[in-house]
């Protein structure tokens, strides 16, 4: 029994290994999309006079792209904007419950999202909803951003089991919690340490001879 959970999460870490690689592959290049698509569009309204009429649409749909698939990125790395004066500063014990709710009541959200997002694009597919420059299927882009949210809920799902299964505290699916402000003060204590000893030894090279 053991020995088949133990195969199924490694198969399940090498498909979210992969995940992520597909992640930082198809990110990495839309972004460079973006930025030849731009100075395109500003080359030909600026030197042409006929501007790109699909540029602006495309890069707000490759921005949305961008957007919502890099949120499954940044929740795997904690990446996200947190507030951690409390949990940074509490025992063990406490941050781990804390961060077992706030990453399974995520998971939640995110699932119901997707949820959201999934029955929008499906009554966008009935009406046959369409761009105005591209004319693509709306349902298309409404199906990526689903597919960016389901990412990201599963990422949250990850940090749920980890910190429910493993000793360590996880503050995302690839990150676990350091010391916190402790860090802080000791680089602050050793910056001041290593300046009292610079002024020591000015003092010293001044009394010499």
């Amino acid at each position: 029994m053991k020995e088949s959970i133990n195969k199924g999460i490694l198969k399940f870490e090498k498909i979210n290994q992969a995940i992520l690689k597909l992640e930082d592959f198809l990110l990495g290049y839309i972004i460079v999309f973006m930025a030849i698509l731009l100075v395109l569009n500003v080359f030909f309204r600026s030197v042409l006079n006929n501007s790109l009429s699909f540029a602006e649409e495309l890069g707000g749909f490759l921005m949305v792209v961008v957007t919502f698939w890099g949120i499954s990125t940044a929740a795997r790395f904690s990446k996200h904007i947190n507030m951690n004066a409390i949990v940074d500063n509490v025992p063990k014990k406490i941050r781990k419950a804390m961060l077992v709710i706030i990453s399974g009541f995520t998971s939640l959200v995110m699932f119901y999202m997707t949820s959201v997002f999934v029955r929008y694009a499906m009554d966008n597919m009935k009406v046959g909803r369409i761009s105005t420059a591209l004319e693509l299927p709306m349902w298309i882009l409404q199906s990526i951003v689903a597919v960016g949210v389901f990412l990201t809920a599963v990422q949250y799902l990850i940090c749920f089991i980890r910190n429910l299964t493993t000793p360590d505290v996880y503050l995302g699916s690839e990150v676990k919690a350091g010391e916190g402000l402790a860090l802080i003060y000791e680089a602050e204590f050793k910056e001041f340490v290593s300046e009292e000893m610079k002024a020591e030894r000015k003092e010293e090279e001044a009394d010499a001879p």
